[in-house]
């Protein structure tokens, strides 16, 4: 396989992740196009999370653009977003204008090949403890999110029900101190061989410990277990030399336009 053709695999599979984590929020809406392009609104009021999506190379911009008037009326008072590979074409900018998404950012796709995240070698486990946590454990994972972001926790909770801790492909995890005091989390979608990680945060006093490496490298290895040949996320410019430093490279840009 190509790199080309794995990063496509991989912007597919974030699509499918996407469509997955709607599927498991009661009151999501869904729809996807005959080209592809996805429409999930999860009425968080996140607009990444109420997206139109497209994975392909060469979005299909009338599609867009009519999934773009059911946006409008079935996302209510939540913000939604166009997200796609590259640069949108002045027919898609056209369009997110028209709905006052007229702000543009960029955000880095990453991979990594999981070829050498097997089990754990003894000399190299971390003493952090990182376990997966349950559907009942939604609370935990939502208020180390909310201290490591700075968002409400009833925003996380939201959107991490215990429906979507417990559905399969996503696994929430957490990185314990030596209290036993969860301070860094984060989520992974696996489907079509492709692990997507998300959200990975840890509590601001607790940062540059080595807990978010921990359990970063923790939900890759399970993944690798999991059958995943590779995993991808989209990061921000500031978390980059993390990411690196774990293997991950950025391989194209993708773009998001919302009203902010």
């Amino acid at each position: 396989m190509t790199e080309n053709d794995s990063t496509a695999k991989a912007a597919l599979a974030f699509q499918s992740g996407i469509e997955d984590l709607a599927a498991a929020i009661p009151g999501s809406y869904r729809e996807r196009g005959a080209s592809g392009t996805l429409l999930a609104v999860t009425h968080a009021m996140v607009p990444a999370l109420n997206p139109i999506l497209s994975a392909a190379a060469t979005p299909d911009a009338a599609e867009i653009a009519a999934l773009a008037e059911v946006a409008a009326r079935e996302s209510g008072p939540a913000p939604w977003s166009i997200r796609l590979r590259g640069e949108p074409g002045p027919e898609v900018v056209e369009t997110a204008t028209r709905y006052g998404l007229t702000t543009t950012s960029k955000q880095p796709f990453m991979l990594v090949s999981l070829d050498g995240y097997g089990p754990a070698r003894p000399e190299s486990v971390s003493e952090v403890r990182v376990r997966r946590l349950s559907g009942d454990e939604s609370a935990i994972f939502a208020a180390v999110l909310s201290a490591g972001f700075g968002a409400p926790p009833e925003m996380i909770s939201a959107i991490y029900t215990p429906a979507v801790l417990d559905s399969p492909g996503t696994s929430a995890y957490v990185a314990e101190n030596d209290r036993g005091d969860a301070v860094s989390a984060g989520v992974a979608f696996l489907n079509d061989q492709y692990l997507g990680l998300a959200n990975i945060s840890t509590v601001p006093e607790f940062q540059r410990r080595g807990y978010g490496r921990a359990l970063t490298e923790a939900i890759l290895r399970d993944g690798h277990t999991a059958g995943a040949q590779a995993a991808y996320l989209h990061a921000d410019e500031p978390s980059l030399p993390f990411f690196e430093s774990l293997g991950f490279r950025t391989k194209e840009y993708w773009t998001m336009l919302s009203a902010f």
